[in-house]
């Protein structure tokens, strides 16, 4: 087995985080069940519906059918019955019904009188998932990923994935799957949907209103990923997102005093692995038995950037940095362990999207842009040596237009966001003559998860315009103090003062 699936996995998500074909002239199917049935989510207490419907998987007359499940998150009071929310997942490779409770959270005024419409895309969750096999924790502490070239171990690791899925995933791109979402509305009865996308999501929730203008009222989009950008520039992201969590730590009297040359200390732990990795015992983050971990250059780095997420795990940097120059792995073996929050990325999908629409519109002049920052540089040569092996058929150059539309449409950005950052928002907002860009600026990924954006979009769903909307609840601070010791947090000397 090749060692190196998990780790290529982590680093590879977007996790913002979308013509080869055009399905507009797809027939659409109703319910295969034509009853739709109970059933229950992780997270959630509430009694969904859930169903399928069968899809051809491409325009050809003779191409077999796909069945694409969805779930309906009942309204709480039914005054809207010909509207729905529908939502779009991240990633891309999320399931949007295993993350059905966060949805619900960020939709919850939303919901209030309309139900929300998860549908798992085509090569996520239920509908025809494409995955590839996954190594054990216990296995990918102990994998030295720096004792092969990256661009040998991503071409092998695509090798395996490509016989397990043998599957052409060009019939799995963002353009293809915007007709499954058509379909369910259709099939489900709406008349129009308010549309909110998550990251990846809000590239597909962008397509969907290029190929369906007629059927979308409104639309969020939250950490905004244009048609026109490439989820590789991601890596300039992750490095002013993390040198910004430097910079409050400088500021900070209380972290300062702590930790006085936090960047120094990390770029020295940075250069002691790339001479050599370190192979230290820890505990096992979940079982507690004692393992081997082999700490890389491309673990620890990683491990921060999955860290940047969360404000939660933003507090815990700084003493990760200091406690492992200091040989106490302890701290970062949390980080490593951490479950994904967001739900598993299907491998299979998330290639149909980068090797059909990211990797085939970089130019060389790109490549070198990109390629200034860590994550960038990864990405690149890891798309070089998998996406000749998919062959994905590379999306029609039309599809990098910005979308024009003057649909009311709300894009939220967090300011510390290590993924989609505010400039984003601004380019895809183009040719929107209808659109408010409302920046947090102390949030990170996912606007309407950490702040009150989500009873903002709750506002805008109800009234069909951003006019009038009070943002000012944006403003509030919602940084968690940083650890000082592997107790816990302590106020800072300015929080003191007040």
């Amino acid at each position: 087995m090749n060692k190196y699936g998990n780790q290529l996995i982590k680093l590879m998500q977007i996790g913002l985080i979308p013509l080869a074909m055009t399905c507009s002239g797809l027939s659409y199917a109703q319910p295969s069940n034509q009853l739709l049935t109970p059933c229950y989510v992780d997270g959630l207490e509430d009694r969904l519906m859930c169903g399928s419907i069968s899809q051809p998987l491409s325009k050809h007359a003779d191409s077999e059918s796909i069945d694409i499940h969805f779930a309906v998150i009942p309204a709480i009071k039914e005054t809207k019955p010909n509207e729905a929310v529908l939502a779009f997942a991240g990633g891309p490779g999320q399931s949007a019904i295993e993350v059905a409770a966060i949805f619900a959270r960020n939709l919850r005024y939303a919901r209030e009188n309309r139900d929300i419409i998860l549908v798992d895309q085509r090569g996520t969750g239920k509908s025809r998932l494409l995955q590839c096999d996954t190594e054990s924790l216990k296995e990918q502490f102990a994998f030295n990923d720096s004792a092969v070239p990256l661009f040998k171990l991503a071409k092998e690791e695509t090798e395996v994935c490509q016989r397990k899925l043998k599957t052409d995933l060009s019939h799995f791109t963002t353009s293809a799957a915007a007709s499954d979402f058509e379909a369910v509305r259709v099939a489900l009865g709406y008349q129009t949907v308010h549309l909110y996308g998550a990251s990846y999501g809000t590239r597909i929730a962008q397509e969907y209103m290029r190929q369906y203008p007629n059927s979308v009222s409104t639309a969020v989009l939250d950490g905004v990923v244009p048609m026109q950008q490439s989820l590789v520039a991601i890596g300039k992201a992750i490095d002013e997102s993390l040198n910004a969590l430097f910079q409050r730590c400088a500021e900070d009297a209380t972290c300062h005093t702590q930790y006085p040359n936090l960047v120094a200390d990390f770029q020295a732990l940075l250069d002691k692995l790339q001479a050599s990795p370190i192979r230290v015992s820890v505990r096992h983050p979940r079982t507690f038995e004692n393992i081997e971990l082999v700490l890389t250059e491309s673990k620890l780095r990683g491990a921060i950037r999955m860290a940047l997420y969360s404000h939660t795990t933003r507090a815990l940097v700084p003493l990760v940095i200091d406690s492992a120059n200091q040989g106490n792995f302890n701290p970062l073996v949390g980080l490593l362990g951490n479950e994904n929050t967001f739900g598993a990325i299907a491998m299979g999908m998330h290639s149909a999207i980068t090797c059909g629409e990211d990797w085939p519109n970089m130019s060389l002049e790109d490549k070198n842009k990109y390629a200034e920052s860590y994550f960038g540089r990864l990405m690149i040569e890891s798309l070089d040596a998998s996406c000749p092996v998919w062959q994905v058929e590379p999306v029609d150059k039309s599809f990098y237009q910005p979308l024009k539309t003057d649909t009311p449409v709300l894009l939220l950005s967090g300011g510390l966001d290590p993924a989609t950052p505010p400039s984003w928002a601004e380019l895809a907002m183009t040719n929107m003559s209808n659109a408010l860009h409302l920046i947090a600026q102390t949030a990170t990924h996912g606007v309407a998860s950490q702040t009150c954006a989500n009873k903002l979009i709750g506002q805008f769903i109800d009234t069909g315009s951003s006019d009038g909307l009070d943002a000012k609840c944006l403003d509030k601070d919602n940084t968690k103090q940083y650890f000082m010791n592997i107790n816990g947090p302590v106020a800072s000397q300015s929080s003191k003062e007040l």
